[in-house]
């Protein structure tokens, strides 16, 4: 092997055990370079955290909290440079995924490109705003691995061409996004719409206003606003494209799009036929990992809301199937996030939970990836974190059809903290949202109950065994998970309410 290994902006001098960025030094350390050392030496694959400890505290006995540290450290030097991620491999240690992952430009998932800000102040102050917000944009978009975003030097190259949309059309981009600045005094607009590139036609725009003297802010705030709104407004359009292709040419990508909003929805009267597209898409690409997570998040759903189950054994074919996503997809959060989440969930793999949190802190603008995180610590017991992560996904897509999700997880934890009263008020803004989600309806019964409420009580529970005539207080208990904060709060009331037994 050579003295240097170069893996995108970084540069490991082994001769020297020295790590450089863009030829600045990075300080990470001896353990940290000898870590780094290991995990780069694996050629992406998982290494065991027994074999990094060894290797980075040889001959010494240590507890495992000092790898987690030492990983944590070297997370932080290493930034968020797409090219060098260290990622969680749940039940057995940790990978370092040192390549973007290349997608398709053509026929799998579409590619996005930030149009550079028209400025139609006179300051060039306002020139810098808007090159920054379109530089904030674009690496924030860049975290999600269900599209790509084309760089900015690429960008760059396309603002010379007359025609750009029809450049960018030709290069199989498929979503632009473009904006403007205008001043008036100390306010700034800042208006943006994105575009479906081949037929131009607008599928979403806002405009926004701000104070220049809080200019930074201003910024922020219209990146958190605008990528939040961007993933679910191309996920559906893409989901609309996939329904509307003719049957003979639809691939992979197009399959596992049309399986998506099944399996995303809160009914399970189409599992079957989710599976099944989730199945054809795997034949077709048996390196898609993101078919494999979906599947295994589907049987997970179907086992929480105690579904008859779809094989012989649903709980063993969803952890197979996440262990099967972690080998091909590492290396994307959302990947990880939900075969996590079913690891979890189905093991009480406290390891996995960590790849939940971990996923959802290098893509903070994932609302998907919130709610996942809100679910894994709100089993877990962690209730005020599960309430930050349900918050910030309602921020980042109030209007997003699965915002019920959150407003019931909000309800829940202050069901589970004893804030009855609290739970009951964001139960009822989770039904506003959707009305048929049985867990919001059980968490509503339990505060009523908990509040001596008992006709309200007994009102809502009769809507929970309509949704779910089987249900029982013993079938809660079976399919309870190991950490299973929300069952053991819903129990008690639910008995008290008047859930049968049996």
């Amino acid at each position: 092997m050579g003295d240097k290994t170069t893996f995108g902006p970084f540069v490991l001098d082994r001769h020297r055990r020295r790590l450089t960025r863009d030829g600045q030094h990075v300080p990470v350390g001896h353990r940290g370079y000898t870590l780094l050392e290991t995990l780069l030496d694996a050629g992406g694959e998982p290494v065991s955290k027994e074999a990094l400890m060894a290797r980075v505290w040889p001959g010494t006995v240590i507890e495992e909290g000092s790898l987690t540290v030492q990983v944590s450290a070297l997370r932080r030097q290493l930034g968020d440079s797409p090219q060098a991620i260290i990622v969680t491999v749940p039940r057995i240690g940790y990978r370092l995924v040192t390549k973007p992952l290349q997608r398709d430009t053509v026929s799998g998932p579409p590619l996005v490109v930030v149009m550079p800000f028209a400025n139609h102040g006179n300051k060039a102050e306002d020139a810098y705003f808007a090159s920054g917000v379109v530089d904030d944009i674009t690496t924030a978009l860049s975290r999600f691995r269900t599209f790509s975003v084309l760089s900015r030097s690429a960008t760059a190259a396309l603002v010379s061409v007359p025609n750009i949309l029809a450049s960018v059309a030709e290069q199989g981009i498929r979503y632009a996004l473009e904006g403007s600045v205008r001043r008036a005094g100390n306010r700034l607009r800042l208006t943006a719409q994105l575009f479906y590139v081949q037929g131009g036609a607008p599928l979403w725009g806002e405009k926004y206003e701000g104070d220049v003297t809080e200019i930074f802010a201003f910024q922020d705030r219209i990146t958190e606003s605008v990528v939040g709104v961007i993933e679910p407004t191309i996920r559906s359009a893409e989901i609309e494209r996939a329904r509307r292709k003719p049957a003979s040419s639809v691939d992979a990508y197009d399959l596992f799009l049309q399986a998506r909003p099944i399996v995303d929805g809160p009914g399970t009267d189409r599992d079957a036929e989710a599976l099944a597209l989730l199945n054809r898409s795997a034949a077709l690409d048996k390196g898609f990992a993101l078919t494999r997570a979906y599947a295994a998040y589907l049987y997970e759903k179907r086992i929480s809301q105690r579904a008859r189950p779809l094989g012989s054994n649903d709980a063993e074919d969803a952890i197979d199937l996440a262990r099967q996503g972690l080998s091909l997809g590492a290396n994307d959060p959302l990947v990880r996030a939900l075969c996590g989440w079913v690891l979890f969930r189905l093991e009480g793999d406290t390891t996995a939970m960590e790849a939940v949190t971990q996923a959802a802190q290098e893509n903070p603008n994932d609302a998907v990836l919130m709610q996942l995180a809100a679910s894994v610590t709100g089993m877990y017991g962690l209730q005020e974190d599960s309430i930050r992560y349900h918050k910030r996904a309602l921020a980042l897509s109030a209007g997003a059809p699965e915002a019920y999700q959150s407003l019931f997880g909000i309800a829940a934890s202050n069901l589970i903290l004893g804030n009855n009263e609290a739970a009951i008020e964001w139960a009822m803004k989770s039904l506003a949202t959707f009305n048929d989600w049985i867990f919001t309806y059980i968490a509503l019964t339990c505060a009523y109950t908990n509040l001596n409420r008992m006709d309200e009580a007994r009102a809502t529970l009769k809507r929970v065994r309509e949704l779910s005539p089987h249900l029982t207080i013993q079938l809660i208990v079976d399919g309870a998970a190991k950490y299973d904060a929300f069952a053991d709060a819903v129990i008690p009331p639910l008995r008290r309410a008047g859930l049968p037994e049996r």
